[in-house]
């Protein structure tokens, strides 16, 4: 029997089963996978729905809707030696406030990677259209919350736009822009793909997502989203056998890039607009550069992290220099050791080679390693001038592409 007649037989059962009362426990975990993406735009609280959803997913799927294959070990190793290197840097330092529960999320950050690896290395296609989804919704939720705040509907700014920059139900402005690239990015292949079921919606929903990205006034996420689209646009036209898939990104992109200049310009015309996107504009703000700014703290904590082997422990970089590193790879040596520190290296360096490796292979699902690959790859940039070890959608984009490049390396077997 084929994969195909395979894939068939076991659907005819499944409805079969559901016309007769019955709901399969694959279909429990398809919506439970569903609604924990869906679930993440609401993050202001702790711990958040998606951390219990997420909890109970793993629990739902752990005994029979997981495989855990050889390609996705050094992902588990490495997340392994970087958070045993955070235990070993937090004891020092495990009676202060925070400390153990930040070493907890990070261990929680480490299993929700290995997780969606874990959920994309089997039924590829289908699961992926499910996290695509409920990450999708998300994003568009995350976004309406964030303009809400902005604009001040029902009062909302104080809550939701703190600093007047959209910011929703995340706890700060550069969480919610860089959290909402992806799905954009989604959207924006399958325009370029034509395969959009409901181009009006899924027009209306980048927009807004857009929208939110643009008033979250986050530098790096601005640089993180062109260059994840340029990087999108670019590998898709180099690797499409197609022509006329060629001739339609280019029409597309050009009709995007004026919508988008246009748009630009008309937001520039509001004076409160205009003064605080110049001021964010900025590459170099007052407390970035100076021997007390982000970047003099940097180099000033150099000798200090290269004496420490074992780190100085959580929080303890900005109890020293007066703010947080705003770099994850210092912080991976001041808050993980040497051996976080190292490991972390490792694992991103590893990350971008099974990702260059899976996007640049042909499988049903190559374009969508396209379009993971593209914000992942600029996140792990970014991670250059901000703290990312702690963000969730980091670690699904982690994960989802170490669980493609399994299920691709599972593909070529099969095909040989």
């Amino acid at each position: 029997m084929s994969i195909v007649d395979s894939t068939h037989q076991s659907h005819q059962t499944e409805q079969s089963k559901m016309r007769k009362g019955f709901i399969s426990l694959d279909l429990v975990q398809r919506f439970l996978l569903w609604l924990t993406l869906a679930s993440s735009w609401f993050v202001i609280i702790e711990p958040a729905p998606y951390e219990i959803l997420f909890i109970t997913t793993l629990v739902i799927m752990l005994p029979t809707g997981l495989t855990f294959p050889r390609a996705i070990m050094p992902l588990f190793l490495f997340l392994i030696l970087y958070n045993l290197g955070g235990a070993f840097s937090m004891l020092p330092v495990s009676g202060k406030e925070n400390v153990k529960q930040f070493f907890i999320v990070s261990v929680y950050m480490g299993i929700s990677a290995i997780f969606f690896a874990a959920v994309l290395s089997d039924d590829t296609e289908r699961r992926l259209a499910i996290i695509k989804n409920g990450y999708i919704i998300a994003a568009v939720l995350g976004s309406i919350m964030g303009l809400i705040g902005y604009f001040n509907i029902a009062g909302m700014a104080e809550a939701w736009a703190p600093i007047q920059r959209a910011q929703g139900t995340f706890k700060d402005p550069n969480v919610l822009s860089t959290f909402i690239i992806a799905p954009a990015i989604f959207l924006i292949q399958d325009f370029l793909l034509g395969r959009q079921k409901w181009p009006i919606s899924a027009g209306i929903g980048l927009v807004i997502i857009i929208a939110a990205l643009f008033f979250a006034f986050s530098r790096g996420a601005w640089v993180s989203a062109i260059m994840s689209g340029v990087m999108l646009v670019g590998l898709m036209f180099i690797l499409t056998p197609s022509p006329s898939l060629r001739s339609r990104i280019v029409l597309l992109c050009i009709f995007g890039v004026i919508m988008l200049v246009v748009l630009f310009f008309i937001a520039m015309s509001f004076e409160s607009i205009r003064s605080l996107l110049l001021e964010r504009a900025n590459l170099v703000n007052s407390y970035d550069g100076g021997e007390r700014g982000r970047f003099g703290n940097q180099l000033r904590s150099l000798p200090l992290l290269m004496e420490s082997y074992n780190g100085l422990g959580p929080h303890e970089f900005a109890k020293k220099f007066g703010q947080d590193p705003h770099n994850v790879y210092l912080n991976g040596f001041s808050a993980y050791g040497w051996l976080g520190g190292f490991s972390y290296i490792l694992l991103i360096v590893s990350t971008i080679m099974i990702g260059a490796k899976t996007m640049f292979t042909r499988t049903p699902w190559q374009w969508f390693s396209v379009a993971v690959g593209a914000p992942l790859f600029f996140t792990i940039l970014q991670g250059i001038q901000i703290d990312t070890d702690h963000w969730r959608h980091f670690y699904l984009l982690l994960g989802m592409m170490w669980g493609l490049y399994a299920a691709t390396v599972k593909y070529q077997n099969q095909s040989r």
